[in-house]
């Protein structure tokens, strides 16, 4: 599995050197950069000292402009992750390569895997220039505690990868990236509470979030970096919970997809 991913993440690179080597990533980086300049003003023309007293309670803390900045640096990040895993199979189709990778005895765990961390190499250097900058405009945040930090990042990580893998497959099954990958990320932008705390969004809504492993993880992530809030055992169950059950029917349902397709080739 391990020599598969590496081969696929390798082979990635390679290609998106030669084909744009920095197209993808500078134009993350500036709709990052565009982020941070919104929110900066936003918040010292529009929004300082008019800030609701509930964000406070609701955020776990006051400083607003540390709050979306991360926030708009993992969706970006998330979004740069699942999008890129997600379309892997898709882009094998469209480019004429996915009988063969059917064909081939490489496992498609660690195919996505070897996706996943040639993306990873990619949106980590975005996700540092994007909050460099944010620390330009005025972000500061507390001293955090390093290994709440680590282990919220790994499930956000892990998250990521489990709901691109059922992503993956509805793609390949309806033969559509545009309209799927948009409706996906437009509801998870809304629900997962990237922008704003989702308790300001109606009950019934906050429900549905609790159905995604990113909400959960998202949650962890930034209390750990905006308050340095200590992760504790009882808060990762539930991400580890949902992101292998994302897992096993991502991957299931690539399956059933792939042996469709294979048998009307």
């Amino acid at each position: 599995m391990w020599q598969t991913a590496i081969a696929t993440a390798v082979r990635n690179q390679r290609s998106n050197l030669r084909a744009y080597p920095w197209t993808f990533t500078f134009g993350h980086i500036i709709e990052g950069g565009y982020l941070v300049l919104i929110s900066y003003f936003s918040y010292y023309y529009l929004i300082r000292g008019e800030l609701d007293a509930q964000f406070s309670v609701f955020a776990g803390s006051s400083n607003y402009l540390a709050y979306v900045i991360i926030g708009g640096a993992l969706s970006i990040f998330s979004t740069s992750m699942i999008m890129n895993v997600s379309r892997a199979l898709m882009t094998e189709w469209r480019e004429g390569t996915l009988e063969a990778l059917l064909l081939s005895p490489s496992r498609r765990n660690g195919y996505f895997l070897g996706n996943a961390a040639q993306q990873l190499y990619r949106s980590g250097f975005e996700l540092i220039t994007i909050l460099l900058f944010g620390y330009l405009a005025g972000l500061r945040l507390p001293t955090p505690h390093l290994l709440s930090v680590l282990t919220s990042g790994l499930l956000f990580l892990l998250s990521c990868y489990a709901m691109a893998l059922v992503l993956g497959s509805i793609m390949l099954y309806t033969r559509d990236t545009y309209i799927v990958q948009n409706t996906f990320f437009a509801v998870t932008t809304l629900l997962c509470g990237f922008q704003f705390p989702r308790q300001y969004l109606p009950g019934y809504l906050q429900q549905a979030a609790e159905i995604f492993p990113l909400t959960s993880a998202l949650e962890l992530l930034r209390s750990s970096l905006l308050t340095g809030e200590v992760v504790g055992l009882r808060d990762v169950p539930l991400v580890l919970l949902l992101s292998f059950l994302y897992i096993a029917v991502g991957l299931w349902c690539n399956r059933r997809v792939e042996r469709g397709m294979f048998e009307r080739f």
